[in-house]
């Protein structure tokens, strides 16, 4: 009489890492990912709340800015553009943060089922196990297919930010972040200096020591390599050579989102095809 296969379930239940070497191998999978986990997670912490951490890498432009602003005893303008930074941080660093979370849940199960040789715990993970990997095949697969929706939401985070610029030294977040990151990567507005133009909220009035007259466009638009060194006839006199109101700082930033992107999806591949492993280890 032929016998039935079993389910890949009642085989997961009865027959999970019955053996010693498949237990070690599951101990050790676990133990390297929980790890990999650990870094997801505390760089995730990073870049959603770390605002000191966040601050030590780009002390030198903030620092400047905020001398020249007279802003460097304000502690609150500080934090503002700190938070500021860390709203373009935040999206990335909560991918990473829930990657690692659940990594370190899922192999911390795996772990402790494999240590007391125990099937149900290794059952339990080869089902949290499963369920993770096709969840993420499906996310992996659909951004290198197309990128754009995700990318889109950063653009769509520096338009608000340039509708809500005011001036060189207003303590808004707006004004704060762009007062840095214009000069920082080089560029104007999303596309160019135009976006500025026709903004209700942006000041013109531009006061500098003695002088005192009108901006075509933000000050911070002007080639500088610091606030400490100011660009000659600009802001005076906007033009390609002392300026960059034809460079907009969208094409900048979405080359370097894209890399950070695709940079984590390759690591998830990675602990992905790691995790299949362990699958198919607890599973035999």
């Amino acid at each position: 009489m032929i016998s039935h296969p079993r389910s890949l379930i009642i085989c997961l239940f009865l027959d999970a890492c019955a053996n010693v070497p498949c237990r070690i191998l599951v101990i050790v999978l676990c133990g390297i990912l929980i790890l990999v986990g650990f870094v997801f997670f505390v760089l995730g912490c990073i870049l959603t709340w770390a605002e000191s951490t966040v601050y030590s890498y780009i002390r030198t432009p903030v620092d400047s800015y905020l001398k020249f602003a007279k802003l460097s005893s304000d502690s609150l303008a500080k934090a503002t553009l700190l938070n500021a930074v860390l709203d373009y941080t935040e999206p990335i660093g909560q991918m990473a943060f829930w990657v690692g979370l659940c990594m370190i849940l899922i192999c911390g199960v795996g772990f402790y089922g494999a240590i007391i040789k125990n099937k149900f715990w290794l059952f339990l993970f080869c089902s949290m196990l499963l369920a993770k990997i096709l969840i993420l095949v499906v996310i992996i697969v659909t951004f290198h297919t197309n990128p754009k929706p995700v990318v889109d939401t950063f653009q769509k985070m520096l338009y608000e930010t340039v509708r809500g610029y005011k001036g060189i030294r207003s303590p808004d977040k707006h004004s704060l972040l762009l007062n840095v990151m214009m000069p920082f990567f080089d560029c104007c507005g999303v596309t160019g200096g135009e976006d500025f133009t026709g903004s209700k909220t942006f000041d013109k009035t531009f006061v500098h020591e003695d002088s005192v007259f009108k901006m075509e466009y933000p000050f911070p638009c002007c080639k500088m390599s610091s606030y400490e060194r100011l660009p000659s006839e600009c802001p005076q006199l906007f033009d390609e050579r002392n300026s960059n109101v034809k460079r907009g700082c969208w094409p900048r930033l979405e080359g370097h989102i894209l890399e950070i992107l695709t940079k984590i999806s390759y690591v998830v591949i990675f602990t992905t095809m790691m995790e299949v492993s362990e699958f198919h280890a607890a599973a035999d």
